[in-house]
């Protein structure tokens, strides 16, 4: 019986070993459907936009075949095609559209060549020397003709200027005039153009030099020249009073050099001081000094 037994159930077991599995069921291909769920293909539109776009992909290959000539009569004989039964207002505005990138170049280009042309023309050739004198007899005559000379015989660029400004400020009647001043006075104009380093050099008599250095529009020439141009002009060395009322070097006097004599400013006595802080101001001030004492000028 038991031999019987396991008969029947070797049977059984090689029935179900032999007996095939199903095959897994393939998921679907997704297929293109429109946003209401629809299932499309190619519409009547895309078609025609396939269509111009390989037209215009095979007119631009045949293009590219010919010459530059070729290419601009071809393209001319396809505008007055697509041109054809326009009103005047809908060839310009096809004009336009058709040309717009060529069109907005070129008005950029002239743009830019006109700004750079205005630039150039209302620009101004650089300074050599800015200087303001103070107080003196002459203001309306004293020009920057003053420093012609000094020009030619330091060798400077002629393509550079000089500029000079004359203003009436003496310290005595300082307070009065602050009252009183508008904002294009000179108790205005003068010291924000000096605390700008506008002036390189400033050439007065006492009363400016008092002004200068009690307001703090003069520096101190130690922070202005090189050591071998103040060692040599100890001896014209001149101090004046700061706002506290001590004393400093503020100024040289220039009385006696030709420059000074050549002024006829009205004053005997003629300082120069220094307001400008920049390296700019401050190396012109030194070419100046240098070539008004007669000092060996430093190679640029």
């Amino acid at each position: 019986m038991s031999e019987n037994n396991n008969k029947k159930n070797n049977k059984a077991n090689r029935r179900k070993g032999t007996k095939s599995a199903k095959p897994a069921k393939r998921p679907e291909a997704p297929r293109p459907r429109s946003v209401a769920g629809q299932i499309v293909e190619y519409t009547e539109e895309e078609r025609k936009r396939a269509d111009q776009e390989r037209i215009l992909h095979e007119d631009n290959l045949e293009l590219a075949t010919m010459t530059r000539k070729e290419r601009h009569a071809v393209k001319k004989e396809r505008r007055e095609k697509e041109m054809e039964g326009m009103t005047r207002g809908q060839r310009i505005k096809y004009l336009l559209y058709y040309y717009q990138w060529p069109i907005i170049v070129t008005s950029l280009t002239v743009g830019c060549l006109v700004w750079i042309l205005v630039a150039v023309l209302r620009s101004e050739p650089p300074v050599a020397l800015s200087a303001a004198i103070m107080n003196n007899d002459r203001s309306k005559e004293i020009t920057s003709e003053i420093f012609d000379t000094y020009m030619k015989e330091a060798n400077i660029n002629t393509s550079y200027r000089t500029v000079v400004e004359s203003f009436q400020i003496n310290l005595e009647t300082l307070q009065n005039d602050i009252n009183a001043a508008t904002s294009d006075s000179a108790y205005v104009r003068f010291p924000n153009l000096a605390r700008e380093s506008y002036f390189d050099i400033i050439i007065t008599d006492r009363g400016g030099l008092d002004y200068c250095s009690t307001t703090d529009i003069a520096i101190y020439p130690d922070y202005v020249l090189p050591l071998d141009v103040l060692e040599a002009l100890k001896p014209y060395e001149v101090e004046a009073e700061d706002y506290y009322n001590q004393s400093f070097v503020y100024a040289y006097d220039i009385s006696g050099t030709d420059f000074a004599k050549s002024l006829d400013l009205g004053y005997d006595q003629i300082f120069l001081c220094f307001p400008g802080s920049t390296s700019e101001a401050q190396m012109h001030a030194e070419n100046f000094v240098r070539y008004i004492f007669n000092l060996p000028r430093t190679e640029q």
